[in-house]
């Protein structure tokens, strides 16, 4: 291979790796998005659990009223 060839080799190189930063910078925005995403799921499933865990003590309690349950 001539200089040129390995010039335009180098050319092509050198554009393939900025479509792979573009790509890998568009991926990590995603990537970032999906933890935040991730983050407020999860928040939201500790609030479901503690407000299941209310409701079961309620349900509990009015079903020991109502002497459905025995103590």
């Amino acid at each position: 291979m001539g200089l040129a060839e390995h010039t335009l080799e180098l050319l092509k190189l050198h554009a393939q790796f900025a479509d792979f930063q573009r790509q890998l910078d568009s991926v990590q925005a995603r990537l970032s998005s999906l933890d935040q995403h991730h983050a407020t799921i999860t928040g939201d499933i500790a609030d479901i659990r503690a407000d299941l865990t209310g409701i079961r003590s309620d349900v509990g309690r009015i079903k020991r009223r109502l002497d459905l349950v025995e103590v």
